[in-house]
């Protein structure tokens, strides 16, 4: 697995991208020490989500995932993965009109 100073900053530019997205939404949020890499602290960030309450918010930032052509012209994806519940992945803006924390632009 390819490292350095690259995907680092990379990966902290998603979080910061992320948590100011989500602040601006008006949500509590925040990110986790070293960015989930410290025990104790799972996950890059936390966010109080309205119906949920604090979640755990991974954040991976890729030059391609393989889910944007199944998201393409689409609102949700569900993805149900053998023996596991069904995953649900949705472009975050959509996620934070659903919640009614961001108005439609």
């Amino acid at each position: 697995m390819p490292g350095g100073k690259g995907p680092k900053r990379k990966g902290t530019r998603a979080e910061r991208e992320a948590l100011k997205l989500l602040k601006e939404a008006g949500l509590e949020a925040r990110r986790v020490p070293l960015s989930g890499s410290a025990p104790g602290y799972p996950g890059d960030l936390v966010a109080h989500l309205p119906g949920l309450g604090e979640v755990v918010v991974e954040v991976k930032a890729r030059r391609r995932f393989g889910l944007e052509g199944w998201l393409e012209g689409r609102g949700l994806l569900v993805l149900r993965p053998d023996r596991r519940p069904p995953l649900a992945v949705m472009r975050l803006e959509h996620l934070l009109k659903a919640l009614g924390v961001k108005e439609e632009t």
